[in-house]
């Protein structure tokens, strides 16, 4: 952390408070308390006395109105409007897996984990971290790969949902007393403040929430005995002074606090009827309001500079305000604004099948898991969500259909206001987001996503990778020209890294140096690249770009880059200037996605097939070279694909053009 890259006084007062004062308290004092909290003393600060079953039943009561659904929403119309939206099937195989301890996660593939869970164990690896002080744990691990992800996904208990409707839909109990045992065993083998679930706040935060929302799930089971509500209700009590001790302030807030800041309004909506309770409901939503207007652009991007954890962002702020409207609770009206115009950047980058671009990082991270398998690089469900939440019916007409999101968000009446909205079709021109610094050049069949803003969080880089001026080609229902993708952490460093440079992405390397230097796994030292967007023009038969970064001026050279997009044909033209003096080594690259068979014709012509669907690529200067490289769809997964290298030494000032136009066969 270098003191010099913090932007506002606060900011350094609340790491100093947050990261060291509060934090050294729950580590020296707090944690150990709380292993010891006695049921009384708990019983004590919920203001409540009697028996546990009388104290139980009150709070049911008190509890039945504050999530977004209870067990007395499970009305036939609500069972049919969900089975409309995942095969009654599918919900109870994803149940089944988890009665059998069998889990999916981060590229894992179906793993059956035994008779009992072993929370603090990386499963893909076979790496254990032991059951100590937190601080005490190298989560990297670099000396033995291992990813502490693993253990984490684990415990944010998505499960509940995939157990929860099962539940609903066949009232069985086994699903009820498999989400107490799953629940009860994590508090066991998790004490407070012992072990890597309770390295930071944002884990404890989505845990929280899906432990809530397992609550609603199963609060009116028949076999759940009172005791165990009241170990729950401890253990949630537990989460949320942790995460008021632990809240995750930086040099560049991102996420994490985010999360935290969820949390703790969840979970003060969940007590409000106590002192902690309020507490904890005016710092989350303060907190919220304060990083929508610090960690979201004007435009509605999310400054990290990644459209996975755009999504991810976007979930934390919607869930915190429906849940808040729900309760009868206000947020302003620039909250509201902003939120709003997230969703137009979701509705832009989304393609007319429903993929993304992969800029930045992707984790494959949620909030609300809702489906064991689902397609992780499809925003649309959010877009459903959108669409209700701000009556946008051209949401709804991009979103394609109900998503189940929508139901559980909104119950029932979310559903009617779906059918209410007019069926009007969504704008779908050309789009230009200055403040993010995504433009996206886009026609009935065609769509170019270009990132022409910084590497990411303001200097910082941090989910951000080194691809200034990269771009993303989409035509006819396929994506062409890809981002490289992430892969993963700390489980393979050397592949981290490789999947952050420059020469992972669609644009130009310079002697072979990177757009910015890397600090470690999830900073950059400076960025100096200051795009500038020199010509947007979508009038006309032509629709234009033309941008200049100055990341590689520390050589004296200057990129300034053009693209030129036919919408008629799909046709696109790539020209790059660069602009200095003396002799460098220009490389520039294209990265197809794994279906496309890319051949050379000559040294300047290379021709790319998918499907029927022919490409021919052509360049003015040095010639094409075939290349092996990866490409990560989502975490943990990768599959080889073909690059396009182009290289030349020259002296500068110098021009390359680079022109694809697609043709169709057969």
């Amino acid at each position: 952390m270098r003191l010099s890259d913090i932007e506002r006084p606060q900011d350094l007062y609340r790491i100093i408070e947050h990261r060291f004062v509060r934090h050294g308290w729950w580590s020296r004092v707090l944690a150990a308390r709380l292993r010891r909290l006695p049921d009384a003393r708990f019983i004590s600060l919920l203001n409540e006395a009697g028996t546990v079953d009388e104290i139980v039943g009150r709070l049911h009561e008190q509890l039945r109105l504050r999530f977004f659904f209870h067990p007395r929403n499970r009305k036939d119309f609500f069972l049919n409007t969900l089975t409309t939206t995942q095969p009654y099937e599918s919900i109870l195989e994803e149940a089944r897996l988890v009665l059998n301890n069998s889990f999916q996660t981060l590229g894992s593939g179906i793993v059956e984990l035994g008779d009992r869970i072993r929370w603090q164990r990386d499963f893909k690896s076979g790496i254990e971290w032991d059951l100590a002080p937190t601080n005490e744990l190298d989560l990297e691990d670099r000396g033995r790969p291992s990813d502490v992800k693993v253990p984490w996904e684990l415990s944010r208990f998505h499960q509940n949902w995939w157990l929860g409707k099962a539940y609903w839909l066949t009232h069985s109990e086994e699903y009820a007393e498999k989400f107490r045992s799953l629940a009860d065993d994590w508090i066991e083998q998790n004490p407070p403040g012992l072990g890597v679930n309770w390295a930071n706040g944002m884990e404890a935060s989505i845990r929280a929430v899906n432990w809530m929302a397992g609550y609603y799930f199963f609060c009116e089971s028949s076999t759940i005995p009172a005791a165990f509500w009241l170990k729950f209700f401890k253990s949630l009590y537990v989460h949320g002074v942790f995460i008021e001790n632990n809240l995750e302030y930086s040099v560049r807030n991102h996420n994490h606090l985010l999360a935290d800041l969820v949390g703790l309004t969840f979970l003060g909506i969940f007590f409000r009827q106590t002192p902690f309770g309020k507490r904890w409901l005016e710092k989350g939503m303060r907190g919220l309001e304060e990083e929508m207007a610090n960690q979201v652009y004007p435009d509605g991007v999310d400054y990290e500079k990644s459209t996975s954890y755009h999504r991810l962002v976007l979930e934390f702020f919607t869930s915190a305000a429906i849940l808040g409207k729900h309760n009868g609770l206000r947020w302003s009206d620039d909250f509201l604004r902003r939120l709003g115009k997230m969703f137009d950047f979701v509705l832009a980058y989304s393609r007319p099948d429903g993929s993304i671009p992969l800029y930045g990082d992707a984790d494959d991270g949620r909030l609300f898991r809702l489906f064991l398998k689902d397609e992780i690089n499809d925003h649309r469900h959010m877009l459903a969500v959108g669409a209700v939440l701000f009556d946008r019916s051209d949401l709804k007409i991009a979103a394609g259909k109900f998503h189940q999101h929508v139901l559980w968000l909104f119950g029932g009446e979310g559903f009617e206001r779906w059918q209410l909205l007019r069926a009007e079709a969504a704008k779908t021109g050309s789009r230009a987001f200055p403040g993010g610094g995504f433009y996206i050049l886009q026609s009935a069949d065609t769509h170019v996503t270009v990132d022409a803003g910084d590497i990411g969080l303001r200097g910082r880089g941090g989910h951000g990778h080194n691809d200034v001026l990269s771009f993303e080609f989409w035509h006819r229902g396929h994506p062409l020209i890809v981002d490289s993708g992430t892969y993963g952490y700390t489980f393979d460093i050397e592949a981290r890294q490789e999947f952050r440079r420059t020469r992972s992405h669609n644009t130009i390397v310079v002697d072979g140096q990177e757009q910015a230097p890397f600090d470690g796994l999830w900073a950059i030292r400076v960025d100096n690249s200051r795009p500038k967007v020199t010509k947007w023009n979508i009038e006309g038969e032509t629709i234009e770009l033309e941008v200049e970064h100055d990341a590689y001026s520390h050589l004296n050279v200057i990129h300034r880059r053009s693209f030129q997009l036919e919408p008629a044909s799909g046709k696109l033209r790539i020209v790059d200037d660069l602009k200095g003096t003396g002799e460098h080594l220009l490389e520039s690259y294209l990265h197809f996605a794994p279906d496309v068979v890319v051949s050379l014709e000559s040294g300047r012509r290379a021709v790319a097939a998918q499907g029927n669907l022919r490409y021919a690529l052509t360049c003015s200067a040095g010639a094409w070279e075939i290349a092996e490289s990866w490409f990560s769809p989502s975490y943990g997964l990768r599959f080889r694909n073909k690059t396009l290298r182009l290289s030349l030494k020259v002296q500068l000032p110098a021009r390359m053009e680079i022109v694809i136009e697609p043709s169709e066969v057969g």
